[in-house]
């Protein structure tokens, strides 16, 4: 029989699972009244933004810094306070992610909170305890909240080939696609972004260095782009529509939320070989595209920084 070892808990020793404890109390007890007391003093408005468990910095949690410091321009000034920290003397208190909201659902002395949403799911959701809970995030986050992209990305002054067919990222949507066109047609060239650099495949490919400046000129240089589903804040998908990227995209629910009109959908990797040649096809309908993309997402942050400052001091 194998030998059991018996083991403190407590220690500093062994590995944390990212488990959010307060969950547990939460679901005894529920949430804790929250504080009867107005804003601070003055124009500013202070926010205490908790992180998950295991966490130690907002990017862990999918937050864009850029977002935050865009929202320093509307009078937020965001604390970072890790899972454990007392952040009761805010303004109000944001979960980083619904790993973070059992946290700030039990904080005592809380004047105002809400879920500042990413794309970690609620553990237990089931049990029923997210109801009622503010979602501030954009809509494929089911929040309300206009979508943003960093300032790399942009329109530029760049050729685009008609011969090349960009696949964002390793999952198999983009790259079983990209496999077909390659066995359907030889007058095509691929280039492959969002992946590590020693990536290896079946068939020959131009690699995307990483960052956004070389990101936004490979969006700018495609015909058409394969993307991967909408997650998070910050999706290839978005950051490919403020560049006048024409984009297939899996037709899964965040996705069309997310991109609505600009982009055409596919249920699997043949079809989406399909919509590519005929978007290939189709330069009026790419340009109808791109200028949908422009209209439905702008560069920056500071459109999603303005909404989410006004949703924080209207918070009840």
């Amino acid at each position: 029989m194998p030998a059991l070892r018996r083991r403190r808990g407590g220690g500093d020793e062994g590995v944390a699972p990212a488990v959010p404890w307060a969950l547990g109390e939460l679901l005894r007890v529920g949430p804790a009244p929250l504080a009867d007391r107005p804003l601070g003093a003055g124009d500013g408005l202070d926010v205490a933004l908790v992180l998950g468990p295991g966490q130690v910095e907002a990017r862990e949690a999918g937050v864009p810094a850029e977002l935050l410091q865009a929202l320093k321009g509307e009078g937020v000034v965001v604390q970072v306070v890790a899972d454990g920290d007392d952040p009761a003397r805010a303004d109000v208190v944001l979960a980083a992610g619904w790993p973070a909201a059992p946290a700030v659902l039990r904080a005592a002395g809380v004047r105002a909170r809400a879920v500042l949403a990413t794309s970690a799911p609620a553990p237990l959701v089931g049990l029923g305890w997210t109801a009622g809970i503010e979602v501030l995030g954009p809509p494929w986050l089911d929040g309300s909240l206009p979508g943003g992209a960093d300032a790399a990305y942009t329109p530029l002054p760049v050729h685009r080939r008609e011969d090349l067919v960009l696949v964002h990222g390793d999952e198999p949507f983009g790259l079983l696609a990209a496999a077909e066109l390659r066995r359907r047609r030889d007058d095509l060239t691929f280039a492959v972004s969002g992946v590590r650099q020693d990536l290896e495949l079946p068939f020959p490919f131009l690699g995307v260095e990483p960052g956004g400046d070389a990101l936004a000129h490979a969006f700018a240089s495609a015909t058409v782009a394969l993307a991967p589903p909408v997650r998070g804040w910050r999706p290839a998908a978005v950051a490919m529509l403020v560049c006048g990227q024409t984009i297939v995209a899996p037709d899964d629910a965040p996705t069309r939320v997310a991109l609505g009109a600009t982009a055409s959908f596919a249920s699997g990797p043949l079809a989406a070989a399909n919509e590519v040649e005929a978007l290939l096809a189709d330069l009026p309908l790419r340009a109808e595209r791109a200028r949908a993309g422009f209209a439905h997402i702008a560069s920056g942050w500071s459109a999603t920084a303005t909404a989410l400052a006004t949703a924080l001091r209207e918070l009840p």
